[in-house]
């Protein structure tokens, strides 16, 4: 082995962290294994059961095992901290709670369920029987559960189609606007840039007057962009809100770096590409989750400029199940019976919903840091 690798223990809060996480998802798993074996399940039998039960002693045992050194360590970690925060002045560890601090946390804790109780209403409807959900009176779980929604919905083809074409314009529509926009970015952040007055008032003047949908079809049609993939990705390529939140933050960064890379003999592209972008992953982090949950969510696009089934993304699929109730089409007579077109939709939603949350926490940390940029320097 070469004495030159080091290998870096992970740090306690870290390990915590990751504890904490698996803890959290085996608590979830327990109480969905627990709830499954004790209410009743569409078309469900006594092995069915058995089964369950049998899933819910190994989770719990499971949960047990990881919860016994999350507590440890969590303890053992708050003790340290208490410690280190020992020399802080007691006016500031025994802080009076003020009216302030009730009000805004009361209205932050209402914010927090009305954001959440939709998605709870969801769940339980995607898993409740269909028939049994035209009843009414699922509010927060299911009354009668069935995976038979999800199965329904994962065997759809079109459903597929449209993850497929979705996925696509997210990558390649993110990648591309974001190269795009943050090179426009670089050259409107220079200050020797020649009529960068008149390149600045033009892109204001984009983003209060437009030509309206029927010219800019129009156009779609005449570049012959109508139908085909490339109407999702050349529209998007520049956004003059997004370019002034690049340009913002390339402002901030020392000129210092510009004129030693040009002693050192490097162009503005070389500059912009290996100085410029590395030091920029705040802002990249936030405007690649504006533009991908933007490419994520649109579907107006192809209302408007496709007619092919192969173009169509995964939220217009998701309108169309939803008012026309295509989810159903063609199923024989007994299964309509336990499904409705309800509740397939909702299935679809969360399914359409899951890539998105596990997107988020990847870039959080920068987004935080991030989302502020442009409020400090103009």
């Amino acid at each position: 082995m070469n004495p030159r690798i080091q290998f870096q223990l992970p740090s306690r809060t870290h390990v915590y962290r990751l504890l904490k996480l698996i803890t959290i998802m085996m608590l979830m798993s327990t109480i969905f294994l627990l709830y499954t074996s004790n209410i009743e399940i569409d078309e469900g039998d006594t092995s069915l059961y058995h089964t369950l039960d049998a899933l819910s002693w190994i989770s719990i045992a499971l949960f047990m095992i990881v919860l016994i050194p999350t507590v440890w360590l969590g303890v053992r970690l708050y003790q340290q901290r208490k410690a280190e925060t020992k020399h802080i002045r007691k006016s500031k560890l025994n802080k009076q709670i003020t009216l302030f601090d009730v009000i805004n946390t009361s209205l932050m804790t209402i914010f927090m369920v009305l954001c959440i109780y939709p998605l709870i209403y969801v769940l339980a409807g995607s898993f409740n029987q269909g028939a049994d959900y035209t009843a009414g009176g699922v509010y927060f779980l299911p009354r009668l559960f069935t995976f038979e929604n999800y199965k329904v919905v994962l065997t759809n083809q079109g459903l597929w189609q449209g993850y497929v074409v979705t996925i696509s314009r997210t990558v390649i529509g993110t990648l591309t606007a974001l190269i795009f926009t943050s090179i426009v970015a670089y050259a409107m952040s220079r200050p020797n840039l020649k009529y960068k007055k008149v390149f600045y008032w033009i892109n204001i003047f984009t983003m209060f007057f437009g030509g309206g949908l029927i010219p800019y079809f129009l156009i779609i049609r005449s570049i012959g962009l109508y139908n085909h993939f490339l109407v999702y990705i050349i529209p998007a390529l520049y956004s003059v809100y997004n370019m002034i939140i690049f340009s913002s933050f390339f402002r901030s960064i020392s000129d210092e770096l510009h004129e030693a890379a040009l002693m050192d003999g490097a162009n503005e592209f070389r500059i912009y590409w290996q100085i410029y972008l590395p030091l920029s992953k705040p802002v990249l982090a936030t405007v690649a989750l504006w533009l991908a949950i933007g490419h994520w969510n649109a579907y107006f696009d192809t209302m408007i400029y496709t007619h092919s089934p192969n173009l169509q993304t995964l939220q217009y699929f998701l309108l169309k199940a939803i008012q026309t109730a295509t989810l159903t089409e063609g199923m024989p007579a007994e299964m309509m019976l336990r499904l409705s077109p309800k509740t397939l939709s909702l299935a679809a939603i969360i399914i359409s919903m899951i890539p998105v949350l596990f997107f988020f926490p990847f870039v959080r940390k920068n987004f935080q840091s991030g989302i502020m940029i442009g409020s400090l320097k103009g």
